[in-house]
């Protein structure tokens, strides 16, 4: 029997590392939920329950319970399932807290918990949540627990909601040591059982922190204070919307981002904004990287935090809306406009990484944001069209975009000496000026999104008196805008009338170096104009 035991569970944990879908599957609610709806509801439970002749029950003895304002937790002291009673003592705590945030500052609906238990299969006293901490990978009914595979790869915990028929009521499974099995190199176990030998699987392999590479094993209630957050969230979500019928991103996206709203010092939630910058270009409620879209549910926060509140109370009257209608519906309430709203989030993600240190801080919407690393832009040159597809922002750098009947926002970082300046496209005329001042820039960072379906930016405005700039001149580029598309030179003349120079241009703005202007004019004043007849202007050139 055992040997049997053993080949079934080698087969799942191959599977499972093959074919995870993270690099670090954490939260194994989604997981569990997916995979309910990818095998429609069929979800086999036959030998799932026992290892060998060895049942559920066999692997715990005495299970004791704390009690807290909202929450009875239960645990145990012995054998694979055991935990300590700091360990509870700081779930305790840090479960309240997730309590306080999410229910009395964020004011969301209270979790609904099950009667009894779905491991140990204790009753749950009136009005309080349910908390299992156990081995997660023994858990009763994995397959029920866990989805197909009846496995959890890397899990702190699940969230565990009754079925789809009572998709509202769930429980919280708390990992009882942040260890997990080494898919690549299982160990086995075995206690002794009444006069049998029970089996198992152990947890060689500590979940650590990508960031700062501790071990959540040795770093307990860290992994703790993101867990709590982020589990009781998802307890939350659910009185809101049924993942059953209308499973989405936001799911794990709020989730995640409640984690650094919770517990701001764990940072957890790096381990996945690389992935995410990957999927620029595609639209976000199409990502394959739900986690890292919690920079999103970020600047939402930063821009309002009871907005997702808000945007889940929009999924309960409309569940078969999109996250992006949803938004849309709660920004305008807002009397925000959603396009301008996306593309300052845009705008605010560049400052990441090295960008972080060009602008003020005061113009990041995390602090965190030096330490996300640095967005993936696109390489460019003059006349490339930005993609456009909606709900998607891009970058692209250096070079000018051909922004005819482009339907979305456009914005440039304008970089010179460490520092960054923003300037908002508004219409085609400020084209124009960003290339008079692209000559004098290190850099260009262009930014771009979509919606929606905007519309096209406005093309030339009127056209303002021809000047030149700066006036008067004493170092640097000499230009002259907006030029006539009726000629096509600029003469420059002394006091007398003699002709200086005439220098060709084929645009809307001329700039000449510094060298040019001081090999042909001395300082003193001259007259400008564009062509060979018409009205004169005045420049003052001093050096």
């Amino acid at each position: 029997m055992f040997k049997a035991f053993r080949t079934i569970l080698l087969m799942s944990l191959a599977f499972a590392a093959a074919t995870s879908v993270y690099a670090h599957g954490r939260c194994g609610t989604m997981q569990a939920v997916e995979s309910w709806i990818e095998n429609k509801g069929k979800v086999t439970t036959a030998a799932t329950s026992s290892q060998g002749s060895c049942e559920a029950d066999d692997y715990y003895d005495s299970v004791y319970s704390r009690t807290t304002t909202h929450f009875q937790i239960f645990y145990v002291l012995k054998g694979p399932h055991a935990t300590t009673e700091k360990f509870v003592d700081s779930l305790a705590v840090n479960l309240e807290k997730a309590w306080d945030l999410h229910v009395n500052k964020d004011k969301m609906q209270t979790p609904k918990g099950r009667d009894t238990t779905v491991h140990y299969l204790k009753p749950v006293k009136q009005g309080l949540y349910g908390v299992e901490v156990l081995e997660l990978n023994l858990v009763r009914n994995p397959k029920v627990v866990h989805g197909k595979t009846g496995f959890c790869e890397d899990c702190f915990a699940v969230t565990n909601f009754a079925g789809r028929s009572n998709w509202q009521t769930s429980e919280l499974m708390i990992d009882n040591d942040f260890m997990v099995i080494d898919v690549y190199k299982p160990e086995y176990a075995t206690i002794d059982v009444g006069g049998k030998k029970c089996s198992y699987w152990k947890s060689t392999k500590p979940i650590t922190n990508a960031s700062e590479k501790y071990s959540y094993a040795e770093k307990w209630d860290k992994g703790i204070r993101v867990t709590a957050f982020h589990e009781l969230y998802h307890a939350i979500q659910v009185r809101y919307l049924n993942p059953y019928e209308h499973m989405n991103f936001w799911f794990e996206a709020s989730a995640t981002g409640m984690e650094e709203v919770g517990a701001p010092e764990v940072n957890d939630y790096f381990r996945y904004i690389p992935e995410f910058y990957a999927q620029a270009g595609k639209p976000l409620d199409e990502t394959s990287y739900p986690y890292g879209a919690s920079l999103l549910f970020l600047y939402l926060h930063y821009v309002d935090p009871l907005l997702d509140k808000a945007i889940w109370e929009s999924f309960n009257k409309n569940p078969e809306g999109a996250f992006r209608q949803q938004l849309a519906q709660v920004l305008e309430k807002l009397k925000k406009d959603p396009q301008e709203v996306f593309q300052d989030f845009a705008e605010r993600l560049s400052y990441s990484g090295n960008n972080s240190g060009a602008v003020d801080s005061s113009a990041w919407y995390s602090k965190d944001q030096a330490s996300w690393g640095n967005i993936p832009y696109k390489y460019s040159v003059d006349g490339y069209r930005p993609d456009s597809s909606i709900f998607t922002y891009n970058y692209y750098a250096g070079g000018f975009p051909d922004l005819d009947n482009y339907a979305g926002k456009a914005s440039v970082l304008v970089f010179k000496d460490g520092h960054a300046r923003l300037r908002k496209v508004s219409n085609m005329n400020t084209l124009d000026s960003l290339r008079t001042e692209s000559f004098g820039a290190d850099s260009l960072l262009w930014i771009f999104s979509r919606f929606e379906n905007p519309s096209p930016l406005p093309g030339k405005l009127a056209t303002k008196p021809l000047r030149a700039y700066p006036t008067p001149w004493r170092h640097g580029n000499l230009c002259f805008a907006p030029l006539p598309l009726d000629k096509k030179f600029i003469e420059v003349r002394n006091r007398r009338g003699d002709l200086i120079f005439r220098e060709n241009y084929n645009g809307e703005t001329l700039c000449l170096d510094e060298g040019f202007v001081k090999s042909k004019m001395v300082p003193g004043v001259y007259r400008y104009r564009a062509g060979s007849s018409g009205k004169t202007k005045d420049l003052m050139i001093i050096y």
